[in-house]
């Protein structure tokens, strides 16, 4: 004997003991959760809703991430290139000169090597900050963008990454 399908409470009130029964599935005509008296609009609004929502799930499981895998968040070369050059000033650059310094000034000191860091297996600058790459402050203006970092080089996001990573690397 085939269960019997319920609408809702009120069905299953209706049911005999013991009797078997299942849940209606969604149409266009019942949509669960819908009640008495709604409307023909409503519950055909509900049920396009329905299947809206069922077809995007669909395709979100069915489509295929393609290409390189992202990096997680701040380990792009554009943030440790902002986390070395914002080391770098909370070190040596005072704070009443913060402000007036230039992306461009600060590039060129990390080229120089004039800047001693150690900071995530980068031994020299020449890794993070090569004198032939033009995009090298579009690079740094991203990361300063991720990472938070204002105009006078104060970020939060820094402070937690700096204090969080010496707890990873031992």
């Amino acid at each position: 004997m085939s269960k019997k399908r319920v609408r809702g409470l009120f069905d299953i009130v209706g049911l005999a003991d013991g009797e078997e029964w299942e849940l209606e599935p969604n149409s266009e005509d019942f949509v669960f959760g819908m009640g008495m008296g709604a409307t023909e609009d409503a519950t055909r609004w509900a049920y396009k809703g329905f299947c809206l929502e069922v077809g995007q799930s669909i395709r979100k499981i069915a489509a295929k991430n393609s290409g390189r895998p992202r990096k997680e968040a701040y380990q792009s070369y554009d943030c440790l290139r902002a986390l070395v050059i914002w080391e770098h000033v909370q070190r040596y650059i005072p704070k009443e000169l913060r402000s007036g310094i230039t992306n461009r000034a600060l590039i060129k000191i990390m080229q120089d090597g004039e800047a001693a860091y150690s900071l995530g297996g980068v031994r020299n600058s020449s890794e993070l900050f090569p004198k032939a790459s033009a995009t090298i402050e579009t690079s740094l203006s991203r990361g300063r963008k991720e990472l938070k970092i204002d105009e006078n080089w104060e970020s939060e996001v820094c402070e937690k990454l700096i204090e969080s990573y010496p707890q990873t690397t031992e």
